[in-house]
């Protein structure tokens, strides 16, 4: 009988963690992981390990602790140190997720970078531009990164390149996406053939986007989108560069 009842006690206590990690999904995948970022960035696996030990750990807590033959004070203390132990772990996980959650995406010359929080040093914030001296609370914002303006800035960057820090994750380099950026887009893209060609599953998705948009293949282009994970690339219109989708494609 004690063991039927650590059980249903152990399932409500499930039912109660799904619950919690349903809206905790939510906050991760609808503001701060929208797709693609969370194939792209990696924060569906993140998310998934954090959240199934967070889902597992209470319940089987609950199993361990829960006896009707404890005080009634005793079982509730007991109870509610499982559950703080609990919210605490999730608390911890969520603010490894924030951590790393992208917060700009980044066009580099012939390519898009994406950027995490994680990527950033605070320290180096002030460098920015105005516009950019404070972290997004959420969404990623589409930026544009400079060129060195002279020697010592090149060989800086290069430095920083060689250590594993490109100039999209250096605040000072920064930039809206303006007229320079978007010569420098439309002189590097591809063209929507070019990209079905290289596309794995025969151009589906691609051809799916194009038509979601209501735009012809001829008035898409592409540039490929570096991330921490698979080769992807950024679809966008022809005429005014504004971004219509994302394709998991090597476009280069």
């Amino acid at each position: 009988m004690q063991w039927i009842e650590r059980g249903r006690a152990a399932s409500w206590h499930l039912l109660g963690s799904l619950i919690m990690a349903s809206l905790a999904a939510m906050l991760v995948f609808l503001v701060w992981f929208p797709y693609p970022y969370r194939e792209v960035s990696g924060g569906r696996e993140l998310f998934g390990l954090i959240v199934a030990v967070d889902v597992v750990l209470g319940p089987l807590l609950t199993f361990i602790v829960f006896n009707r033959s404890k005080p009634s004070k005793e079982l509730w203390r007991d109870l509610a140190m499982v559950v703080a132990l609990q919210l605490a772990a999730l608390g911890y996980g969520l603010w490894s997720v924030h951590t790393a959650r992208p917060i700009y995406l980044v066009h580099e010359v012939d390519r898009f970078k994406v950027v995490t929080l994680v990527d950033i040093d605070p320290a180096e914030l002030s460098q920015a531009p105005p516009q950019f001296r404070e972290i997004p609370l959420y969404g990623i914002r589409v930026i544009g990164a400079r060129t060195a303006r002279n020697n010592s800035e090149l060989f800086s960057a290069v430095e920083s390149a060689i250590a594993g820090k490109d100039i999209s994750a250096m605040p000072s380099r920064w930039q809206e996406l303006g007229a320079t950026s978007q010569a420098q887009i439309r002189h590097f893209a591809r063209s929507a053939a070019f990209l079905r060609g290289r596309a794995k599953d025969g151009g589906v998705a691609l051809d799916r986007l194009i038509a979601k948009a209501g735009l012809k293949e001829v008035d898409v282009i592409g540039l490929p989108l570096v991330s921490r994970r698979d080769d992807w690339s950024v679809l966008m219109r022809q005429d005014d560069l504004n971004i219509i989708g994302y394709v998991q494609i090597d476009a280069f």
